[in-house]
């Protein structure tokens, strides 16, 4: 028998069995358990023995005729030998059914899908219930590959990078550095002539280094939102800022804009050899008020849209479908804008069915969603005998944050184990090579290292109030060393290798494994008030969305720590705390001229100036610039920085 899977990762197998059993798709099956039998790891294992007992369960069901998918193998795809597209014969439950009603009235809607229900096939069934033209839109390239197969030609499948893609492309000369190149600090900082540290106050001192990354930060905080020009609220508030004074904070502002807006367009000029990347193309294209040739736009994972992405799709004259779970809303600290939240739609309609586990999974995701105020519950699938229990070997393991991610590792490595880390550790390893240039006296462009310059200014700073969300990552790296945390990170392995798969909650959305153990680091914030009796929690809504994506990624097993379960049901928690603060914003930047749409009015970039100890002439400020408190009130004007839970407290909060 052929092997099309023959060069598919356990994940995508994985993935093709779950689109295998949703179609009843036997002949599809019986091929991914042909390539099983040639795999030898613990995870394809435990597929096939899965595999096994669902082909013996669909015993009856009429055998799907192999086709030709868009490679040339046997398996099971949606095309025909002739490249025809062809309506797969599922039947739709009744959350289905309603949903399709709604979109053949050809009101705008919101579908809102719970974790496993189906949301894929539910898309799928819209897209072949009309013959109008559609847009389908995701933000994975391997989610529109595979709706390219099953959605009918009439629907273009997209994500929204291809799309303004495709439209900038003429502008800008097609896929050359000039659309898709990037630039580091290091190289924007050569070219702005940027050779002088800074100092903004005693405390505060910018390296040449630090002053690029911060202007290349705001350009990217703008690019993801819907503003037309570059603001103060775009550049970010980052590592030493957090504790900043606000005439501080307003010098920062100032140059930061000045800075951006220069180099924003020098980016969007075609003439300019400075590329404008990804988000920069992107943005260019929103700015220009684009239309989508399309009756109807489908998009998937809505609770996770950008902000420009939304604005561009909130313009369109054409029927609007979002589609997504507000719940699993999690990339919030990121500019992500829950649009399942934010719009309101003509018709809204639910898909609360798992087909992903069975009721004691749906239980346990019940009493998190009731947490969050959700009265509709979930449902469980009751063909799949799910259970709350200990994990066997081999489960994976998810963590909340990447502190226990690295622990998991080790203790993976102390037990002759071979892990593979979801995302690989590109990230975890530039954040350790961060702290290498904090300990070597240089400035480092991980976001929350901004602002120091060496590693015992931010070892005191994860001492304050204001570096709590720092506290644990520094603790790791003070009892273990950067050098024995890369040591581990190196010795992760491929899935195909991997005796079991560790990832952060964050990283293991969209994805499904039979067994899950979940770390103890979940549901770290302290809940305002415990409600013991009433199986509810008031706790950070951001932590309850995150502990809803972690559990509901397991098929079987679910293991999950008491201490999480204690806090669910309402019992007192231990004394874990984190700050519960956001940043305060940014002051309103002194003066300056506004660009227009793609950058139109520039002004001329002018670095920034030297700090003047009090008791001596200020500098002179640029023409229409507004000074900044004078010294004797500046202490008056200060005010307590709050807490700060940004990136890393995702990554390695407390």
């Amino acid at each position: 028998m052929s092997r099309p899977f023959i060069d598919c990762s356990i994940d995508q197998l994985e993935t093709h069995f779950s689109a295998g059993m949703a179609a009843h798709d036997q002949q599809k099956l019986a091929l991914i358990e042909t390539e099983l039998q040639h795999r030898k790891t613990a995870r394809a294992g435990e597929l096939h023995r899965i595999l096994k007992a669902e082909l013996a369960s669909l015993q009856g069901q009429p055998v799907k005729p192999a086709t030709k998918t868009h490679s040339g193998k046997t398996g099971g795809a949606q095309s025909s030998p002739s490249s025809a597209k062809v309506k797969r014969k599922i039947s739709p439950t009744p959350e289905q059914s309603e949903a399709i009603d709604h979109f053949k009235s050809a009101a705008s809607l919101k579908i809102n899908a719970y974790a496993g229900s189906g949301k894929t096939s539910t898309l799928e069934m819209l897209a072949h219930s009309t013959n109008r033209r559609g847009q389908y839109i995701a933000f994975n390239r391997d989610i529109v590959r595979e709706a390219k197969e099953k959605f009918p030609n009439r629907v273009n499948c997209s994500t929204t990078h291809g799309l303004a893609f495709k439209a900038m492309a003429p502008t800008f000369g097609g896929g050359n550095d000039k659309m898709v190149g990037k630039f580091n600090a290091n190289q924007l900082a050569e070219i702005l002539g940027l050779t002088k540290n800074w100092r903004l106050d005693e405390k505060h001192t910018l390296l040449p280094r630090s002053q690029a990354f911060l202007i290349i930060e705001t350009i990217k905080k703008y690019a993801q939102s819907s503003d037309p020009d570059i603001c103060a609220h775009h550049v970010p508030r980052h590592g030493s800022l957090v504790a900043a004074p606000p005439e501080t904070m307003a010098l920062a502002v100032d140059f930061a804009m000045r800075g951006a807006r220069h180099v924003w367009g020098r980016m969007a000029s075609p003439a300019d050899a400075l590329p404008l990347g990804h988000d920069g193309y992107l943005k260019l294209w929103a700015l220009g008020d684009p239309q989508i040739a399309a009756d109807f736009i489908l998009l998937d994972e809505a609770q996770d849209t950008n902000p420009v992405v939304l604005g561009v799709l909130e313009r369109q004259p054409a029927q609007m479908v979002y589609v997504g779970d507000k719940y699993q809303q999690i990339y919030e600290w990121r500019g992500a804008v829950n649009a399942m939240e934010k719009i309101q739609t003509g018709q809204t309609t639910y898909l609360t069915t798992s087909f992903r586990f069975g009721s004691e999974i749906a239980n346990l995701a019940s009493q998190v969603l009731r947490s969050l105020g959700e009265h509709k519950p979930v449902t469980g699938n009751r063909q799949v005998a799910s259970k709350l229990a200990a994990a066997g070997r081999g489960a994976t393991i998810l963590a909340r944050t990447n502190a226990a991610t690295i622990s998991a590792v080790i203790t993976a490595l102390d037990e002759n184990q071979k892990p593979h880390l979801i995302g690989g550790n590109a990230e975890l390893m530039d954040l350790l090579r961060g702290v290498q240039d904090l300990k070597s006296g240089q400035p480092s462009t991980v976001p929350d290292f901004f602002g120091f310059n060496t590693w015992q200014e931010l070892v005191e700073f994860s001492g304050s109030g204001e570096g709590e969300h720092l506290r644990t990552f520094v603790k790791l790296v003070v009892e273990r060393g950067e050098k024995q945390l890369m040591w581990a990170l190196n010795r992760t392995v491929d899935h195909d290798q991997a005796d079991l798969v560790i990832s952060t909650a964050h990283k293991s959305k969209g994805r499904e494994w039979p067994q899950v153990k979940l770390m103890d680091d979940f549901m770290k914030s302290k809940p305002r008030t415990a409600k013991p009796g009433t199986g509810s929690v008031e706790a950070d809504p951001a932590e309850l969305r995150l502990l809803y994506v972690a559990l509901t990624r397991a098929k079987e097993t679910l293991d999950v720590p008491t201490t999480v379960l204690d806090l669910l049901a309402g019992k007192a928690p231990s004394e874990r705390t984190v700050s519960n603060g956001s940043p305060k914003k940014a002051p309103p930047a002194p003066g300056g001229r506004r660009p227009g749409p793609g950058g139109a009015v520039i002004e001329p970039f002018q670095p920034p100036t030297s700090y003047v100890p009090p008791g001596k002439p200020q500098p002179i400020r640029r023409p229409g610039a507004q000074p900044g408190p004078s010294p004797s009130n500046a202490a008056a004007q200060r005010t307590p920085a709050p807490k700060k839970k940004g990136f890393m407290s995702w990554l390695f909060g407390d």
